[in-house]
């Protein structure tokens, strides 16, 4: 069971990274938050204050000064990462006739940090600057005094929707990136392909024109196949047996499954990748009149070559994780 102090470490750490943010949006005249960041300020309003609110910009789009509201407490809420007295001013001005019989308490709620002080017009509004304006550390003050079961579920609200919160409120830039982009972390297209393969094509006596252009090709697929997968082929070479009749690499799936620690499952889809790009299929083979189903090198120029590569002791693995397949060519 996880720990209180796990719990409000992870709420506190969420809601500070949450905080810096907004800032560094506001700083950059970003002062706008979707409808997803106002549903999840929503659920979290609900669990630390025990309340029923509803989005009523969902009830009626953009809804004039408030944005959610619980009619059985009778409370009401502007969500902004606005800090300003304009701000607080134009929603108190905004707030209907019908919502002044609808809810009694209004709430502004700053994503971020509040002013130190503010200026408000008159109004007939019942409104307090020093209680009725929140900010994301008043806020915090309430979460570390929540009982155990109340931090269960905002920890696992933080959880389930924080990354995409966000994602949502990333800035971006005029090619379309932004922080959380899979683009940042995604592996990089390998581009080291050969240029004439002469070393490797020469010696297999191939028909240069028609086999260089295949393995252009088995380059182009490869490259498609993520690096822990491509690693795969590795260890159908080293660890399986080679079928006699036409030199493919093969192995049982078990063997992979002992090697890896990982279950069938796992192993079936980095064979599904790598069957997609037609690198391997399955084939039955047989153990003593038994029918057992083999991993199979299909390409018939990543056979060769791995078979090249073994006759002059350099590194399957090596070639397959750098992808830098001009250890092929003869010097021009």
């Amino acid at each position: 069971m996880i720990s209180r102090g796990s719990l409000i470490g992870k709420i506190v750490d969420d809601i500070s990274s949450l905080k810096y943010q907004i800032e560094t949006r506001n700083k950059l005249g970003y002062t706008d938050l979707t409808l997803f960041c106002e549903d999840f300020i929503k659920e979290v309003l609900n669990i630390t204050f025990n309340l029923n609110l509803k989005n009523l910009n969902q009830i009626r789009s953009n809804n004039p000064g408030l944005d959610l509201g619980d009619k059985r407490e009778e409370i009401a809420f502007q969500v902004t990462s606005s800090n300003t007295s304009k701000k607080v001013n134009d929603t108190l001005q905004k707030i209907t006739e019908q919502q002044k019989k609808d809810f009694t308490k209004f709430k502004i709620i700053v994503i971020g940090k509040k002013q130190s002080s503010y200026s408000l017009k008159p109004s007939n509004i019942k409104f307090d600057i020093d209680t009725d304006i929140i900010d994301l550390d008043d806020l915090l003050k309430y979460v570390v005094i929540l009982d155990l079961e109340k931090l269960s579920a905002l920890y696992d609200l933080f959880k389930l929707e924080f990354r995409s919160v966000k994602i949502e409120l990333e800035v971006v830039d005029t090619e379309g990136n932004f922080e959380s982009s899979y683009t940042n972390i995604a592996e990089k297209v390998p581009n080291s392909p050969p240029k004439n393969a002469l070393k490797y094509l020469l010696e297999r006596n191939k028909h240069y024109d028609e086999s260089f252009k295949e393995l252009l090709d088995l380059y182009r697929r490869l490259s498609r196949v993520p690096k822990i997968s491509r690693e795969l082929l590795f260890y159908i070479a080293d660890r399986g047996k080679i079928k006699n009749f036409n030199s493919h690499f093969c192995i049982i799936p078990e063997i992979l499954e002992r090697i890896f620690r990982i279950t069938q499952k796992e192993l079936i889809v980095d064979i599904n990748i790598l069957e997609n790009e037609g690198l391997v299929y399955i084939n039955d083979d047989d153990i003593d009149g038994r029918p057992v189903p083999q991993v199979e090198i299909s390409d018939e120029h990543l056979n060769l070559i791995f078979h090249h590569l073994i006759e002059k002791e350099e590194s399957i693995r090596t070639l397959l994780n750098t992808m830098d397949f001009t250890i092929l060519d003869e010097e021009e």
